[in-house]
């Protein structure tokens, strides 16, 4: 039947335009197929290097490395998998990597912060939600807080409270185990609740 073709051609159509498919034909030497996926996912790559680097130009290098090593690892895909999370996977090992060798920052004094700054960081050490308005309006002391933690630690923060994945998701982006995440969150948050402690007292002297 005439209608039923139609849907078989739409259907062929959208599973050709999968993420899974267009890792296949990049496998394959599809230029085109691998332009496709790094449109698709260039914004979400970019924001997630961004939590991690203070400048947008360094961001947008990291992305770039992280598309570099999709595109070699493409024939290592199995669509059985979430195309996304085999992808954070890629993006959050090129940040870790990046954090690894990156220099610290001094610590910023909490009392020259804004008021949204510090009413994100008393949400993020409380474990509460964020919201993304307010992460935004306080980057730049969480960036300075978070710096003091170990990249694992930063990375699972990162995740969690300010690109709001579950403890489940951020095991399949890091290869770990939802328990060990949660784990690393209580710890981390910890840390940081520490690190913020010694802020404030050095700001006050």
């Amino acid at each position: 039947m005439p209608g039923s073709e139609l849907l078989e051609e739409v259907r062929d159509l959208g599973d050709a335009t999968s993420d899974a498919a267009l890792v296949a034909r990049a496998a394959e030497g599809d230029a085109a197929a691998f332009t496709s996926l790094v449109e698709r996912w260039k914004d979400r790559v970019f924001r997630l290097a961004l939590r991690f680097v203070r400048r947008p130009e360094d961001a947008e290098e990291i992305a770039q490395e992280v598309f570099m090593k999709l595109y070699r690892a493409a024939a290592t895909y199995r669509s059985g998998a979430p195309f996304e999370h085999w992808l954070l996977r890629i993006a959050t090992n090129t940040c870790r990597d990046r954090l690894r060798h990156a220099r610290s920052r001094p610590e910023t004094v909490l009392s020259q912060t804004t008021a949204n700054a510090q009413a994100w960081l008393d949400a993020a050490l409380s474990g509460a939600a964020l919201e993304i308005h307010e992460a935004e309006a306080a980057r730049e002391v969480a960036a300075d807080l978070l710096d003091g933690l170990p990249p694992k630690d930063r990375i699972v923060l990162v995740m969690m409270y300010l690109e709001g994945m579950s403890a489940s998701e951020v095991a399949e982006a890091t290869g770990s185990t939802t328990a060990a995440v949660k784990v690393r969150a209580l710890r981390a948050r910890r840390t940081l609740r520490r690190l913020a402690s010694a802020v404030r007292q050095e700001g006050r002297r």
